[in-house]
């Protein structure tokens, strides 16, 4: 479709004058990408065929708070979502201690470590925190929830923008050529340190080449704007290959919609790792072998006190907590001697379990009399007495009557 003059004079204008909404959270859960789509059901066509096409690559998106930061924030969480999808701990202390090094190159241009410290220490922070909770299970909830603390995430953009600034200033010969004709000491003092000035092209570039590069986290930003072709157009930064210094596997990726003057957050389908379930194992607790179910039906115990179809501990008795969460449709066997983090015996080796057996085969009761051997108690009452014959004990030691066990 061709234009005339006039309209793309006004189409531009509307670019330019685009002033992103500088409300809501700082960075949003994850939302259905149609919504883009919907918000330019009515804009220029060129923007209507781009985002009619765009849910097709990409499913979900969040919305970055427009503020003059949202591009360093949308990057920041990205970096920091991108590790904790890898469920990997030893991969994200590896970024405490790469970054820990970074402090050097502030200290060589000349910034002031009490300064610097109150801003790299939340970062640092934020990545031990969530080291200590991976592999987690929460979605990512706990993260968000930290960006979306202004105090936090503006000490953590901050810390960005000044080890991108001191990256530049230490490779200065890489980007003086795209500065414009000002030094980098001046670009930096005007484009990168100060709050709330949005990230440029360059900016981005070195912001990637310092953090994000090394941490094995490739970036890709598609840019919706007025270009020729129903795609959005894309630039891709590839992660740095595996180095000594950045042993880690495989690559994450941060996906930036670029809108004039805004950024938000894009995810492939496959960007979206839900960690499945998995039973986390305590170090300190060995279970030498699987826990051993035996049916109801083929066990007697007593029910004297103790409803056990209805009893429960909260949050224990419901289904999918644990492999070992109790169940009134089955009988876990463990030794009375042991804590319950001790190991599970089985039925082959535990003496104590008596399978049902039919009241024939039992046997007389034992009596009062004696005489008894020198090594054994002479039985309880409650063994002998008639009226308590119906009970059959689980445990058949004596003295193990069925009110001690309870």
């Amino acid at each position: 479709m061709a234009y005339t003059d006039e309209e793309m004079a006004h189409y531009q204008r509307l670019s330019n004058d685009y002033v992103p909404d500088a409300q809501g959270p700082l960075v949003s859960p994850r939302q259905p990408s149609q919504k883009i789509t919907s918000e330019y059901a009515q804009a220029d066509p060129i923007y209507v065929h781009k985002t009619t096409t765009l849910p097709q690559q990409f499913s979900q998106y969040r919305t970055v708070r427009g503020d003059g930061n949202c591009g360093w924030r949308a990057l920041a969480f990205g970096y920091f979502e991108a590790l904790f999808q890898t469920a990997d701990p030893s991969r994200v202390l590896g970024e405490v201690a790469r970054l820990t090094s970074l402090n050097n190159v502030l200290d060589s241009v000349g910034y002031a470590s009490d300064i610097y410290e109150d801003f790299t220490d939340v970062t640092l922070d934020l990545l031990r925190e969530t080291a200590t909770t991976l592999p987690a299970h929460d979605d990512g909830a706990a993260l968000l929830a930290s960006f979306n603390e202004p105090s936090i995430c503006n000490a953590i953009i901050m810390h960005f923008r000044l080890v991108t600034s001191a990256w530049m200033k230490t490779h200065a010969d890489s980007y003086i050529h795209y500065t414009e004709n000002q030094s980098i000491q001046d670009y930096c003092s005007t484009n990168i340190e100060p709050h709330a000035v949005e990230i440029d092209n360059l900016g981005l570039q070195a912001c990637i080449d310092a953090i994000i590069k090394p941490a094995g986290i490739a970036v890709q930003v598609l840019y919706l704007d007025r270009s020729p072709g129903e795609q959005v157009n894309q630039i891709d930064w590839p992660a740095e290959p595996s180095t000594v210094n950045a042993p880690y596997q495989g690559t994450s990726n941060i996906r930036l919609l670029y809108r004039p003057g805004h950024y938000d957050i894009l995810y492939k389908h496959e960007d979206i790792n839900i960690l499945p379930a998995t039973v986390v194992t305590n170090p300190q607790i060995n279970l030498m072998s699987d826990p051993v179910y035996i049916p109801a039906s083929n066990v007697c115990y007593s029910r004297h006190g103790l409803d056990l179809d209805n009893f429960y501990i909260p949050g224990l008795a419901s289904a999918g907590v644990s492999p070992l969460a109790f169940s009134t449709d089955a009988f876990i066997s463990t030794s009375i001697y042991a804590p319950s983090a001790l190991p599970i015996t089985t039925a082959a080796t535990d003496p104590y379990i008596v399978p049902y057996a039919e009241p024939a085969t039992i046997g007389q009761p034992p009596t009062l009399e004696g005489p008894w051997n020198a090594d054994r108690f002479r039985p309880s009452q409650y063994q002998v007495e008639e009226k308590f014959r119906h009970v059959i004990p689980i445990r058949t030691e004596p003295c193990q009557t069925e009110a001690m066990k309870q």
